[in-house]
């Protein structure tokens, strides 16, 4: 892991390879762990998994935020860096983040993907679900928030076989900070239809499906079509980037490549 100071908060990230620049983001109660298994894949790319707010290693310092806030800490973090012209790929809530960004900063793309996430809003039901979420962790505590949590978060199959990704999953989720985590559901409660952003993107767009997806059901991860989309299927539930790494980097590669990116571009 590494870190850096951006307006006084410390940003955890990893960083791997040389090219074209992957910005991977992780999802709710997840952190940079979640791609260890996928940046190997990523040959021939520069790759940075960052971890967002409270989350990981990244510091909080417990005031509100919005989704657009996380958006922004992203670009700060990439002016700093001084890394432009990136293809970012965000999970679930890194994909409401991907989103933000790529409606205030349209010029730092090259291109973008949702893992497993939609660019819906929450439905009445959903706004619900946050607000009973965050009393959880109020009552109960991050620990036996995130063991409820996590589960879910996978198919029944990969429940069966990949006990230890699922517990590996739960220790990360354990190293989020509690209040963070209930500003981030209030800042997911509030986002945005941003469905228009993949309509009108004037840069490819990538969006990954799970077939055994619990949580962001099919017919919410896409409302467009076009040259520009890319909409393909795994056979997984809501991680693919644990529960089939491989299969999810290769569609990675794959789009990056197919828009004419590679390392000596």
């Amino acid at each position: 892991m590494k870190t850096m100071i951006i307006s006084g908060k410390e940003v955890a990230y990893q960083e791997a390879g040389k090219g074209k620049t992957i910005i991977l983001i992780h999802g709710f109660c997840g952190n940079a762990e979640y791609w260890e298994n996928v940046m190997p894949l990523l040959t021939n790319f520069h790759v940075v998994a960052i971890e967002l707010r409270g989350h990981g290693k990244t510091s909080y310092n417990g005031e509100s935020f919005l989704i657009e806030d996380l958006a922004k800490d992203i670009q700060c973090f990439l002016d700093k860096k001084e890394l432009a012209d990136v293809y970012m790929f965000g999970h679930s809530l890194g994909g409401y983040v991907t989103l933000a960004f790529a409606e205030l900063f349209p010029e730092a793309l090259a291109g973008f993907g949702l893992i497993h996430s939609t660019a819906y809003p929450d439905t009445e039901q959903g706004k619900e679900g946050r607000l009973t979420a965050i009393k959880k962790i109020q009552d109960v505590g991050m620990a036996e928030f995130v063991d409820g949590l996590i589960p879910n978060l996978f198919s029944d199959d990969s429940i069966r076989t990949k006990k230890e990704e699922v517990e590996k999953a739960k220790e990360i989720g354990y190293k989020t900070d509690a209040i963070a985590a209930m500003e981030t559901l209030s800042a997911m409660r509030k986002r945005i239809d941003r469905n228009h952003i993949i309509a009108n993107s004037p840069v490819p767009v990538l969006l990954v499906k799970g077939t055994k997806d619990k949580v962001v059901p099919l017919d919410r991860v896409a409302s467009a079509s076009g040259k520009h989309i890319t909409a393909e299927l795994l056979e997984t539930g809501h991680m693919s980037m644990i529960e089939d790494p491989t299969a999810l980097s290769k569609l990675l590669v794959n789009f990056v490549k197919q828009d004419g990116a590679d390392e000596n571009r």
